[in-house]
């Protein structure tokens, strides 16, 4: 398929949310050419990157957090996940995130994988990390709009969990397929 370029032709911010040092959206109304010469108005947002941590506390046994969601008013297993902050590494933000969410800090973290959540809308990537050997290092330090508990499951249980729709966050379902379902080895490939 033969690449093709979009010409902006005018872009106007519409919309930001931040909280002073991460800008967690940031919404535009753009203007384009198309190669066919098509003028389309075109909205898309800029979002912080995001990573998501999956801990192992042995081969099989997986540390995950319950946590509540707002827009849709339900308590969701998930990984430790978190913005990535202006300027910050995701490595070092996924280190920041175990911690902070679990208290836990892992002897290794390895990349697994990234990939964009929304390619139609915003160029946001989210990083998937693999931590393991856990020891409990800090309280926890939620955010003060952050409802979380611990939990433990193997991952047989995980697979049980999304096997009968328990489990509905898509960041937790593809960062479980690529830590706890495939054989790869894709390190350090960012």
């Amino acid at each position: 398929m033969k690449k093709s370029s979009w010409e902006c032709l005018e872009s106007k911010e519409v919309f930001r949310a931040t909280n002073g040092k991460t800008v967690f959206i940031d919404m535009y109304q753009d203007k384009v050419r198309t190669p066919k010469g098509k003028i389309l108005t075109y909205i898309r947002y800029l979002a912080s990157d995001v990573v998501i941590v999956v801990p192992f506390l042995g081969r099989e046994k997986l540390l995950m957090i319950r946590q509540y969601r707002y827009p849709i008013g339900k308590v969701l297993l998930e990984f430790p996940a978190g913005h990535v902050d202006s300027g910050e590494d995701p490595l070092d933000t996924a280190k920041r995130e175990l911690e902070e969410e679990t208290g836990y800090a892992a002897k290794k973290i390895e990349y697994v994988y990234s990939y964009h959540p929304s390619v139609r809308r915003t160029k946001q990537t989210v990083h998937v990390f693999k931590a393991s050997g856990l020891a409990k290092n800090t309280a926890t330090r939620h955010d003060s709009g952050e409802q979380i508990s611990m939990t433990t499951v193997t991952a047989a249980k995980l697979r049980q969990l999304i096997t009968n729709r328990k489990v509905e966050n898509a960041g937790t379902l593809i960062a479980y397929l690529l830590c706890c379902t495939m054989k790869i080895n894709l390190g350090n490939r960012r």
